[in-house]
Protein backbone atom coordinates (compact mmCIF):
# COMPACT_ATOMS: atom_id res chain seq x y z
CA UNK A 1 0.00 0.00 0.00
CA UNK A 2 1.25 3.12 -0.75
CA UNK A 3 1.50 6.34 1.60
CA UNK A 4 -1.74 7.76 0.26
CA UNK A 5 -3.87 4.63 0.78
CA UNK A 6 -2.24 4.07 4.08
CA UNK A 7 -3.81 7.90 4.84
CA UNK A 8 -6.58 7.29 3.44
CA UNK A 9 -7.11 3.91 5.34
CA UNK A 10 -6.34 5.44 8.86
CA UNK A 11 -8.75 8.57 8.14
CA UNK A 12 -11.34 6.17 7.67
CA UNK A 13 -10.75 4.08 10.61
CA UNK A 14 -10.55 7.33 12.83
CA UNK A 15 -13.76 8.12 11.47
CA UNK A 16 -15.62 5.17 12.25
CA UNK A 17 -13.37 5.67 15.70
CA UNK A 18 -15.38 8.88 16.26
CA UNK A 19 -18.57 7.33 15.31
CA UNK A 20 -18.54 4.42 17.08
CA UNK A 21 -17.17 6.98 20.46
CA UNK A 22 -20.14 8.99 19.73
CA UNK A 23 -22.72 6.09 19.65
CA UNK A 24 -21.04 4.67 22.28
CA UNK A 25 -21.74 7.89 24.01
CA UNK A 26 -25.40 8.72 22.72
CA UNK A 27 -26.61 5.27 23.60
CA UNK A 28 -26.87 5.43 27.38
CA UNK A 29 -28.15 8.79 27.01
CA UNK A 30 -31.20 7.16 24.08
CA UNK A 31 -32.12 4.33 27.02
CA UNK A 32 -32.16 6.38 29.74
CA UNK A 33 -34.69 8.58 27.57
CA UNK A 34 -36.50 6.28 26.43
CA UNK A 35 -36.81 4.59 29.98
CA UNK A 36 -38.11 7.78 31.07
CA UNK A 37 -40.77 8.29 28.10
CA UNK A 38 -41.61 4.24 28.92
CA UNK A 39 -42.65 5.13 32.22
CA UNK A 40 -44.52 8.32 32.00
CA UNK A 41 -46.62 6.29 29.39
CA UNK A 42 -46.97 3.35 32.05
CA UNK A 43 -48.15 5.84 34.94
CA UNK A 44 -50.20 7.49 32.15
CA UNK A 45 -52.05 3.94 31.76
CA UNK A 46 -51.86 2.91 35.13
CA UNK A 47 -54.01 6.16 36.37
CA UNK A 48 -56.39 5.41 33.08
CA UNK A 49 -56.97 2.12 34.57
CA UNK A 50 -57.24 2.95 38.14
CA UNK A 51 -60.00 5.86 36.74
CA UNK A 52 -62.14 3.66 34.85
CA UNK A 53 -62.06 1.27 37.57
CA UNK A 54 -63.03 3.75 40.19
CA UNK A 55 -65.68 4.34 37.28
CA UNK A 56 -66.77 0.87 36.59
CA UNK A 57 -66.78 0.22 40.90
CA UNK A 58 -69.05 3.63 41.46
CA UNK A 59 -71.53 2.48 38.49
CA UNK A 60 -71.93 -0.84 39.75
CA UNK A 61 -72.95 1.13 43.19
CA UNK A 62 -75.34 2.68 41.97
CA UNK A 63 -76.45 -0.02 39.67
CA UNK A 64 -77.11 -2.29 43.28
CA UNK A 65 -79.74 0.88 44.46
CA UNK A 66 -81.21 1.09 41.04
CA UNK A 67 -81.43 -2.38 40.18
CA UNK A 68 -83.96 -3.55 43.05
CA UNK A 69 -86.10 -0.71 42.34
CA UNK A 70 -86.52 -1.20 38.59
CA UNK A 71 -87.34 -4.86 39.40
CA UNK A 72 -89.90 -3.91 41.79
CA UNK A 73 -91.67 -1.48 38.98
CA UNK A 74 -91.20 -4.36 36.39
CA UNK A 75 -93.34 -6.89 38.84
CA UNK A 76 -95.57 -4.71 39.85
CA UNK A 77 -96.39 -4.72 36.22
CA UNK A 78 -96.34 -7.83 35.33
CA UNK A 79 -98.32 -9.40 38.27
CA UNK A 80 -94.76 -11.69 39.45
CA UNK A 81 -92.48 -11.53 41.98
CA UNK A 82 -93.53 -9.61 45.06
CA UNK A 83 -96.17 -7.35 43.24
CA UNK A 84 -98.67 -8.40 45.94
CA UNK A 85 -97.06 -6.19 48.42
CA UNK A 86 -96.13 -3.44 46.15
CA UNK A 87 -98.87 -0.56 46.85
CA UNK A 88 -99.15 1.84 44.00
CA UNK A 89 -97.99 4.69 46.36
CA UNK A 90 -94.87 2.44 46.53
CA UNK A 91 -94.44 2.19 42.89
CA UNK A 92 -95.03 6.48 42.34
CA UNK A 93 -92.39 6.83 45.11
CA UNK A 94 -89.80 4.11 43.47
CA UNK A 95 -90.20 6.41 39.99
CA UNK A 96 -89.95 9.52 41.98
CA UNK A 97 -86.51 7.22 43.67
CA UNK A 98 -85.76 6.35 40.25
CA UNK A 99 -85.86 9.55 38.20
CA UNK A 100 -83.61 11.38 40.69
CA UNK A 101 -81.41 8.73 40.52
CA UNK A 102 -81.14 8.33 37.16
CA UNK A 103 -80.53 12.23 36.79
CA UNK A 104 -77.63 12.25 39.28
CA UNK A 105 -75.75 9.66 38.10
CA UNK A 106 -76.45 10.27 34.53
CA UNK A 107 -72.82 11.08 33.76
CA UNK A 108 -71.35 8.11 34.86
CA UNK A 109 -73.29 5.81 32.12
CA UNK A 110 -73.66 5.92 28.41
CA UNK A 111 -76.29 8.36 26.58
CA UNK A 112 -78.27 4.74 25.75
CA UNK A 113 -79.11 4.19 29.32
CA UNK A 114 -80.97 7.46 30.57
CA UNK A 115 -82.92 7.00 26.66
CA UNK A 116 -83.45 2.95 28.00
CA UNK A 117 -84.78 4.12 31.22
CA UNK A 118 -86.76 6.97 29.45
CA UNK A 119 -88.62 4.42 27.85
CA UNK A 120 -88.87 2.05 30.10
CA UNK A 121 -90.52 4.75 32.26
CA UNK A 122 -92.76 6.17 29.35
CA UNK A 123 -94.26 2.53 29.25
CA UNK A 124 -95.04 2.68 32.87
CA UNK A 125 -96.37 6.14 33.48
CA UNK A 126 -97.96 8.86 32.15
CA UNK A 127 -95.81 11.85 33.34
CA UNK A 128 -97.52 15.58 33.98
CA UNK A 129 -100.85 14.26 33.22
CA UNK A 130 -102.89 17.41 34.64
CA UNK A 131 -102.83 20.91 36.56
CA UNK A 132 -100.96 19.40 39.98
CA UNK A 133 -98.27 17.49 37.29
CA UNK A 134 -99.16 13.84 38.97
CA UNK A 135 -97.87 10.79 37.44
CA UNK A 136 -100.27 8.28 36.63
CA UNK A 137 -99.22 4.39 36.53
CA UNK A 138 -100.56 2.72 33.02
CA UNK A 139 -102.29 -0.49 34.82
CA UNK A 140 -105.44 -2.37 35.47
CA UNK A 141 -105.92 -1.62 39.30
CA UNK A 142 -108.97 -4.78 39.80
CA UNK A 143 -106.69 -7.37 40.29
CA UNK A 144 -104.46 -5.30 42.46
CA UNK A 145 -107.43 -3.96 44.71
CA UNK A 146 -108.40 -7.76 44.79
CA UNK A 147 -104.96 -8.61 46.31
CA UNK A 148 -103.58 -6.23 48.22
CA UNK A 149 -105.25 -6.22 51.85
CA UNK A 150 -104.08 -2.55 52.23
CA UNK A 151 -106.16 -1.46 49.31
CA UNK A 152 -107.24 1.85 49.82
CA UNK A 153 -110.27 2.99 46.90
CA UNK A 154 -108.11 6.74 46.40
CA UNK A 155 -106.02 4.77 44.72
CA UNK A 156 -107.83 4.24 41.87
CA UNK A 157 -107.33 7.92 40.61
CA UNK A 158 -103.52 7.03 40.85
CA UNK A 159 -103.92 4.53 37.53
CA UNK A 160 -104.58 5.50 33.91
CA UNK A 161 -106.67 2.43 32.73
CA UNK A 162 -106.88 3.74 29.28
CA UNK A 163 -103.04 3.82 28.58
CA UNK A 164 -102.34 0.10 29.27
CA UNK A 165 -99.06 -1.22 28.06
CA UNK A 166 -98.96 -5.12 27.26
CA UNK A 167 -96.38 -7.12 30.30
CA UNK A 168 -94.24 -8.42 27.06
CA UNK A 169 -93.40 -4.77 26.00
CA UNK A 170 -92.59 -3.98 29.33
CA UNK A 171 -90.08 -7.03 29.98
CA UNK A 172 -88.67 -6.05 26.03
CA UNK A 173 -87.90 -2.76 27.25
CA UNK A 174 -87.11 -4.05 30.84
CA UNK A 175 -84.30 -6.11 29.42
CA UNK A 176 -83.19 -3.70 26.91
CA UNK A 177 -82.41 -0.98 29.86
CA UNK A 178 -80.38 -3.86 31.54
CA UNK A 179 -78.21 -4.83 28.30
CA UNK A 180 -77.15 -1.54 28.34
CA UNK A 181 -76.57 -1.68 32.06
CA UNK A 182 -74.60 -4.92 31.62
CA UNK A 183 -72.33 -2.98 29.01
CA UNK A 184 -71.40 -0.07 31.08
CA UNK A 185 -70.59 -2.29 33.93
CA UNK A 186 -68.15 -4.14 31.68
CA UNK A 187 -69.80 -7.31 32.24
Amino acid sequence: MSSPEIQLTEQIWNSLKIAIIIIAALAPIIIIFLVFRFNRIIKRLNKEHLTNQRIIEKRIEVYDKIGPKLNDILCFYCYSGNWKEITPIDIIRLKKELDKDINIYTPLFSKDISKKYIDFIHLCFVSFSGWEHKEKIKSLYKIRQEHNVEWNDDWIQIFDTNNVTEAIKMKESYNELNEFFKKDLSL
